[in-house]
């Protein structure tokens, strides 16, 4: 089940995909907490099951504990997006890694006054 966006971490995306991504990803992409039990990890992106999304985004609120963990993790989660979650970790997210940080994802106050993400 894909469900529907949480209206907060929706806002989110769509400020990192405007500021960092320059609107190159996907308008159509859910983006909740995960229900319990439904996500392991810290967050994860998959193809939406739904012929209306594009993709899935789900955040483990058990395991993000900070605003900026919230952010860095939805933000890596983005970068699956962008590589269509066809490279897990390997030279197309770099690639991507690297761009944002060279676009100012990673810098002090970028997202969270007085934070970095990472």
């Amino acid at each position: 089940m894909d469900g529907r966006s949480n209206r907060a971490l929706k806002r989110w995306y769509r400020i990192i995909n405007k500021r960092f991504f320059y609107d190159e990803l996907p308008s159509n992409v859910v983006v909740r907490w995960a229900e319990t039990g439904e996500e392991e990890d810290i967050a994860s992106t998959d193809i939406a099951s739904s012929t209306r999304n594009s993709y899935l985004i789900l955040l483990n609120a058990e395991k993000i504990t900070t605003r900026s963990i919230k952010l860095s993790t939805l933000l890596h989660e983005m970068i699956h997006v962008a590589t269509f979650c066809e490279d897990d970790h390997d030279a197309a997210f770099e690639l991507w890694r690297v761009r944002l940080g060279d676009r100012g994802a990673f810098l002090k106050d970028a997202l969270i006054k007085g934070q970095t993400l990472f």
